[in-house]
């Protein structure tokens, strides 16, 4: 079961009430056989449903990357690491790390196309908690990591109806590891490799009875792959739990970020000339306290939450803007007779953002210089009632799936959110789904009040997505499944005579297809292809063609080698840049010396294969990583 988590203030801001049961699966590096099913159906997932639910019962389509498939990758950065292992997601990227600076552009998640730049349309979730800066209503891609992560779900197309806004493309959800064994565990990892880069993580667990908590301290910085292109990154993550009873749990997470990066490439976009250097100090803070309960035919949960964010920018302007978020959220699932499953949610949220001195000045005077660098400070406040149901008929052989969104809104007024779909098993491990369903994405206050072509009368973008999906498990060595969707997209934001108006549209058709095999013991295999056609002419990171071939071997009992293949066919970049085909081959190789200790090594583009995602930024070459794994 999920729900929504995390928020907080500066170094020392948050206190609130919430709980999520995060259900989680992982895998070990000794049990390969557990990965098997990384995108197959028929597997627990919590981000399509606030309660634990089959895969396959659900009206979305969900894919899973669990904490064992993001190591294997050598990334810790987390988007990176889903990046080209998800069908049809992809994620701007424009460094070594990944990002390297992070603003709209850059870590910005598109799914079927659907996304951010430099606003979002994918909701970015840590443990069921929205996650996005209040001024440009974007997630902050460099902060999220890896190494506290037990899995990650991403919905593929709208969940407006359990999420709200900013879901209207689809949510990525972060679930963190929990303290499972009792007693104190303690991993060490730090790497070392291309660039200078560093990167180090401590990480500690505790379970004495009904107690445990997580701490996580993590400290990464690079030179970068070119002068003056360095960056640096601190961050804590701590949460606690305490088991009132087998029913009732009481969890409490806090995290705190700071982001400190310089970027030579951005002012030449607009100046070839141009000798400035993009500075960025970014600091993030999130708490969130809850409460949940556990019974044989319901559960629910009740949070709060509260996120904070300030932004030094000098580009080189000195652009400086605070935001922050409260929420609460509530839900109670429910099941009043056999083979049904209700869930009753309601959201509250209030989010805020302000440039409170922007140039170093603090500009009224309805100058140029003023509209494109200073507002003042403006709130939003959301609440929404929502309800979801399957209903199982025949056995299972026939599940119905439903559910309605009243979204409401101080600045957009009532917007109503419905969704529904269709499963049948008709046997012999055959899945067949068809489903519908709304999303919507409320203007940011960027489009509303910042820049000349500031429009206050914004209305909330829409889409409607239309997909049917066939899957099969033909024996615990294969299984398959295959995704057909379109969606329309209407009354989207965009820039008409240097002004903000609702009237752009378009339309997004596609294939997807995952497949993954467990051939011995020791070796597994995963594959996907996604397929993408649009109505956009100039839709950046939106590739024609994405595909995936990874592969996870234990030749001998203390080697295990993990390798992957990616290619990216039809990525258009800007105007006049010739559109990308790339790719990229990646491995990791890791030994363990000894019962506590894993030496690895990861190599990325191995090929040395040339492209560029982000208009200007040449991606890295050849790196190479090495480092330690240390448990204690």
């Amino acid at each position: 079961m999920t729900g929504k988590t995390t928020g907080a203030n500066g170094w020392a801001q948050g206190i609130v009430l919430c709980v999520a049961m995060a259900c989680t699966g992982g895998m070990s590096a000794q049990a390969l056989s557990d990965t098997a099913r990384v995108y197959n159906i028929g597997e627990v997932v919590v981000t399509g449903s606030n309660n634990v639910t089959g895969r396959d019962l659900l009206p979305y389509t969900v894919s899973v990357m669990d904490g064992r498939q993001l190591e294997a990758t050598g990334r810790t950065q987390l988007l990176s690491a889903l990046s080209g292992h998800v069908p049809s997601l992809f994620v701007s990227e424009r460094n070594i790390f990944g990002f390297g600076i992070s603003n709209g552009g850059s870590g910005g998640i598109k799914i079927r196309g659907v996304g951010g730049d430099p606003t979002n349309a994918v909701l970015m979730m840590v443990d069921g908690q929205p996650q996005f800066a209040g001024l440009y209503s974007h997630s902050v891609a460099d902060f999220y990591e890896t190494e506290y992560v037990e899995r990650v779900e991403v919905l593929r197309g709208p969940a407006s109806v359990l999420y709200g806004s900013n879901a209207m493309g689809g949510v990525v959800n972060v679930i963190t590891r929990n303290a499972r064994h009792e007693g104190v565990h303690t991993t060490l990892t730090s790497q070392y490799g291309s660039y200078n880069t560093w990167q180090t993580a401590l990480t500690n667990t505790v379970r004495f009875g009904r107690f445990s908590s997580l701490v996580s301290v993590g400290y990464d910085r690079t030179d970068g792959i070119r002068d003056n292109f360095d960056f640096e990154q601190k961050s804590v993550y701590a949460k606690i739990g305490y088991d009132i009873s087998r029913r009732w749990q009481v969890r409490a997470d806090y995290s705190l970020m700071n982001f400190t990066g310089n970027d030579p490439v951005y002012p030449r976009l607009s100046d070839a000339e141009s000798t400035d250097i993009y500075h960025q100090n970014i600091t993030r803070g999130e708490a969130s306290l809850s409460l949940s309960n556990s019974y044989d035919d319901m559960s629910g949960c009740v949070r709060m939450y509260y996120s904070y964010g300030n932004h030094f920018v000098d580009d080189p302007r000195h652009f400086h803007s605070l935001d922050d978020r409260f929420g609460v959220l509530a839900y109670q699932n429910f099941s009043p007779w056999a083979g049904t499953d209700i869930t009753l949610g309601f959201d509250f949220d209030t989010y805020t953002g302000e440039i409170p001195v922007s140039g170093g000045h603090a500009f009224g005077d309805g100058s140029l210089q003023a509209q494109m660098q200073t507002i003042g400070r403006k709130s939003i406040t959301e609440y929404s009632p929502y309800v979801a149901f399957s209903q199982g008929l025949f056995d299972g052989v026939l599940t119905l799936n439903g559910g309605l969104r009243m979204a409401n809104s101080d600045r957009f007024g009532t917007y109503w959110v419905p969704q529904g779909g269709v499963v049948v098993r008709p046997g012999g491990d055959w899945m067949v789904k068809a489903s519908l369903a709304k999303g919507y994405r409320n203007p940011s206050f960027r489009e509303m009040y910042l820049y000349r072509m500031a429009n206050p009368e914004l209305e909330p973008e829409s889409m409607m997505n239309y997909e049917v999906t066939v899957g099969k498990t033909f024996s615990r060595y294969f299984g398959f499944d295959v995704t057909a969707y379109f969606s329309e997209g209407s009354n989207m934001i965009q820039t008409v005579s240097m002004k903000n108006v609702n009237t752009g549209s378009f339309r997004n058709k596609g294939l997807e297809l995952s497949v993954d095999s467990r051939p011995t013991d020791k070796l597994v295999l995963n594959a996907t292809y996604s397929h993408m056609y649009t109505s956009l002419a100039g839709l950046t990171a939106a590739p024609k063609n994405q595909y995936s071939l990874g592969v996870a071997w234990q030749p001998a009992g203390r080697l295990s080698v993990d390798a992957g293949l990616r290619g990216v066919g039809g990525l258009y970049v800007a105007d006049g840049v010739d559109r990308q085909d790339y790719v990229l081959v990646n491995m990791k190789l890791t030994y363990k010396a000894m019962r506590s200790l894993d030496v690895f090594a990861a190599f990325d583009n191995m090929t040395n294969a040339e492209y560029t995602i982000n208009e200007g930024y040449e991606m890295p070459g050849f790196t190479a990583m090495g480092g330690v794994k240390l448990r204690f």
